[in-house]
């Protein structure tokens, strides 16, 4: 065998290692759910849905007033409902409905999270929200954090809604990877997309990005790029010395007044 041969053959096994390796990561470092119950505090109240490809997903809901917003809420890639207790219990009760759930693999949830498996949870929670609710998408308003972020910019590109909130989201999967792993040329082998600059010239809906200045984890470029790549009307909001998972405890209550106006706005009729 000749040496141009054998070295033929090692590129491509190592590229085939290389791509289960990447395979193999992917979830595990997209994800980091902790199961466990996850009881509606109160005034939520449970829910539970049935994805289309037969997983069970469990959340909390507040209603909404009559012909007053919802807000659905994507929470981001770790733990689950109860890491967002304290941001969610502090959403303020002005007649806006809040719908929040435990993607697959979180909580109670059924299954194992991937990023085709969010995006089914997704639809599913919407369709709960439209049909089995019977919530007018005029009146819909998605909210998404960090990883949350590409699943509810996603799911506007799927699905008609009001408007769209990103918070301390990322530019995509790829970027994301390569921050991460710089000395691995993992990118060109991912399947995972999360891609939120497609998402951002896809959509037509009116966005709000929100990111801390000071967030370690994401940088707020990335929410300035993608408010570059956003359709009018849109709007962003940096919060000084916000981190990544705190910005409603650095910004008070001038965080949730920031979600439930613009909730209002986007939802007149």
């Amino acid at each position: 065998m000749s040496i141009v041969i054998k070295w033929t053959l090692g590129i491509l096994l190592a590229l085939v290692l290389l791509k289960a390796l990447v395979w193999w990561l992917q979830p595990r470092l997209a994800f980091y759910p902790r199961r466990g119950p996850t009881p509606a505090p109160a005034p939520f109240a449970a829910f539970q849905v049935t994805t289309g490809d037969g997983e069970t997903l469990h959340g909390w809901q507040l209603p909404a007033d009559t012909n007053a917003p919802v807000v659905i809420y994507f929470c981001g890639n770790a733990g689950n409902l109860e890491d967002r207790l304290f941001l969610l219990s502090g959403f303020p009760r002005k007649g806006i409905g809040l719908v929040a759930f435990n993607y697959r693999g979180m909580g109670e949830s059924s299954g194992s999270p991937s990023e085709n498996g969010v995006y089914r949870d997704a639809e599913a929670v919407y369709r709960y929200v439209t049909e089995t609710q019977g919530i007018d998408p005029r009146r819909i308003v998605l909210w998404g954090h960090s990883i949350g972020g590409a699943v509810a910019g996603w799911l506007a590109t799927q699905k008609p809604c009001a408007g769209l909130i990103l918070e301390s989201t990322f530019r995509s999967a790829k970027v994301m990877a390569g921050r991460i792993l710089p000395i691995l040329p993992i990118s060109p082998f991912l399947t995972y997309r999360f891609d939120n600059e497609q998402h951002m010239a896809n959509s037509r809906v009116p966005v709000l990005l929100i990111h801390g200045l000071s967030d370690t984890i994401i940088p707020s470029s990335d929410s300035e790029l993608l408010f570059s790549l956003a359709h009018d009307p849109k709007e962003l909001w940096l919060i000084p010395q916000g981190g990544h998972n705190d910005l409603s405890e650095t910004a008070g209550l001038a965080f949730h007044n920031r979600i439930t106006d613009f909730a209002r706005r986007v939802t007149r009729q």
